[in-house]
C-alpha cells in the first residue's frame, strides 16, 4: 500500500525522465497505482488498512483536482471501497502537486515555445532542453536574439565582435555555441562548451570569419633586427610572418612567454613562442622547413602533449630542456600538477622523453616543472651549447 508522500517521489521521478517528451508530445493523462490492499489483507490488517485509507481520504480533499480511482472490495467482513489509483488529466494538473515542479514545468513550456518558433525541428531540440532550461532569464533572452540574427544573417562574414546583438562576445558564444547550432539546426561539429573560444568550424557554420591569427617571434640574429628596423620582437597575423624574408639556420620554439622573453641574441636563430595549440603555424611558415628546429616547453603532461603534436607537424623537432636530468635537478621546483584531464600525446615521443614524462609521475600526484621556474643561468648555458653547436 503506497502512501501519499511515496507517490510524490514517484510523481517527481516520472517528471524528471519524461518532461522533455510532455513538452513535445503532452500526455492524453497520468495514472500512479496505489497498490491498494486486497481482501485478504483488509479481512486481517483492518486497522491499518483504515489508517491508510483516511490517510488518502485526507489527501484527496486538499487536492480537489486530482481524480482518486476506487475499487470495492468484497471480504469476510463485509464490502470495503479502496483507493487503486492517482488519476491526473495533464502534465498541468500533474505539477500543481508539487509547487518545485510547477515552476520548473512553467520555465519550460514557456522557453519550449520561445524556441520552438525558430523552426527548429522537435526531435533535434530535445538534447538540449535541460541546458535552455537552465539558463538565466538573462542568457536566454540572449540566446534567442541571437539565433533570430543568425537566421536572418546566414553568411554575414563578420567577426563575433561585429555581430550587431548587444550582449554577444567571444566567451560568450564559446560556452553557449552548442545551443545556438541548435536552435539554428545546424550540425555539432566541435567538442564541448568548455573553453573561452570558438572552433573555426562553428565560425563557419554560423557564417562568420576568424580573427587573423597572431603569431610572436623573436629575431635573435642582429642582422634580422637590422634589415627590420632594429625590431626585436614581433607581433602579427600568420600570413605577415610567414611572408617575412628570414632564412634562420635554427628555430626556437618556447611554449611560453615568461621563458622566451629573457632569450639573448643568437645568430642564425629566430625563437617562436606561445602557439598554444595553434601548432599549424608551423608548416605555415615557410622558413620554418629550412632550419633546424628546437621545442622547449614545461615539463608537464600538457607540455609532453603539445612536443608530441609539434613533432607530428615537423617530424625532425628535437625537444630541450625536457629531459630527466633537467627534471631531477630542479625536482625542488616541481609542484604538483593541478590540471585535471589531459588528452594523451600523439605517438612521436621519443623514449627518452618518454621516460621524462614518466618521472613526473608522483606518490601525491603528477608533478609540474614549469619552464620559467627553472634558473636562466643553466637554461642559457643548455640553449647556448645546443644552439651554437660543437666548436661555435
Amino acid at each position: 500500500m503506497r502512501t501519499p508522500d511515496y507517490i510524490l517521489d514517484q510523481i517527481r521521478i516520472r517528471y524528471d525522465n519524461n518532461w522533455r517528451d510532455w513538452l513535445v508530445s503532452p500526455p492524453d493523462a497520468l495514472s500512479f497505482s496505489l497498490t491498494p490492499p486486497t481482501a485478504h489483507t483488509i479481512a486481517r490488517n483492518a486497522d491499518a488498512v483504515a489508517t491508510w485509507l483516511r490517510a488518502w481520504q485526507e489527501w484527496a480533499h486538499d487536492h480537489p483536482t486530482v481524480h482518486m480511482r476506487t475499487v470495492t472490495r468484497r471480504t469476510l467482513i463485509g464490502t470495503q471501497q479502496v483507493y487503486t489509483h492517482v488519476d491526473l488529466h495533464s502534465v498541468d494538473s500533474l505539477v500543481t502537486l508539487i509547487p518545485a515542479l510547477e515552476e520548473r514545468w512553467y520555465t519550460a513550456t514557456q522557453r519550449y515555445s520561445d524556441t520552438s518558433v525558430l523552426g527548429v525541428p522537435q526531435e533535434q531540440l530535445k538534447p538540449y532542453l535541460a541546458q535552455i532550461v537552465a539558463l538565466d532569464d538573462y542568457d536566454f533572452s540572449l540566446l534567442i536574439r541571437i539565433a533570430q540574427w543568425f537566421i536572418k544573417n546566414p553568411k554575414s562574414g563578420l567577426t563575433i565582435r561585429q555581430v550587431p546583438v548587444p550582449g554577444l562576445h567571444t566567451k560568450w558564444l564559446a560556452r553557449h555555441r552548442s545551443l545556438v547550432l541548435a536552435l539554428l539546426g545546424l550540425p555539432q561539429l566541435s567538442e564541448a562548451d568548455d573553453c573561452d573560444d570558438v572552433d573555426v568550424r562553428d565560425l563557419d557554420a554560423l557564417g562568420l570569419r576568424p580573427l587573423p591569427t597572431s603569431i610572436d617571434i623573436i629575431l635573435t640574429d642582429p642582422e634580422d633586427q637590422q634589415s627590420l628596423s632594429g625590431l626585436r620582437h614581433i607581433r602579427a597575423p600568420l600570413a605577415e610572418i610567414a611572408g617575412l624574408r628570414l632564412r634562420p639556420r635554427q628555430i626556437l620554439v618556447i611554449e611560453n612567454k615568461q621563458s622566451a622573453l629573457p632569450v639573448p641574441d643568437w645568430p642564425g636563430v629566430v625563437v617562436i613562442h606561445s602557439l598554444g595549440n595553434f601548432l599549424d603555424a608551423l608548416v605555415a611558415i615557410p622558413w620554418i622547413a629550412c632550419a633546424q628546429a628546437w621545442y622547449w616547453g614545461d615539463l608537464d603532461r600538457a607540455g609532453f602533449t603539445l612536443l608530441s603534436r609539434a613533432r607530428t607537424r615537423l617530424p625532425g623537432l628535437t625537444s630541450v630542456l625536457m629531459d630527466r636530468d633537467t627534471l631531477s635537478q630542479h625536482i625542488d621546483l616541481a609542484v604538483i600538477d593541478p590540471t585535471g584531464r589531459i588528452d594523451p600525446p600523439d605517438s612521436t615521443l621519443t623514449i627518452a622523453e618518454r621516460e621524462a614524462l614518466a618521472a613526473l609521475t608522483h606518490e601525491a600526484g603528477q608533478l609540474r616543472l614549469e619552464q620559467e621556474r627553472i634558473p636562466w643561468n643553466y637554461v642559457n648555458k643548455i640553449l647556448d651549447k645546443v644552439l651554437r653547436g660543437p666548436g661555435r
